[in-house]
């Protein structure tokens, strides 16, 4: 779970890696199925990157400063 908001984030065997706002239901996807199984997730301290890592090897972050949830 964010670290500040109501959103989770998932990540896919397909490699898609999706945000939830919890009082709503619409998925954000945030990157792209390929590059195998996410296998590990983890916010930073102030919740505006989201690392990644798969099972083949790749690693990302994904910056979410543009990102907002609906107030």
């Amino acid at each position: 779970a964010h670290p500040r908001h109501d959103v989770v984030a998932a990540g896919y065997e397909d490699g898609a890696t999706i945000l939830v706002q919890i009082d709503r239901a619409h998925p954000v996807l945030v990157k792209r199925p390929g590059k195998g199984a996410v296998t590990a997730l983890a916010w930073s301290a102030d919740g505006q990157h989201l690392a990644l890592g798969t099972e083949s090897g790749f690693v990302g972050r994904i910056s979410l400063s543009d990102w907002r949830t609906p107030s």
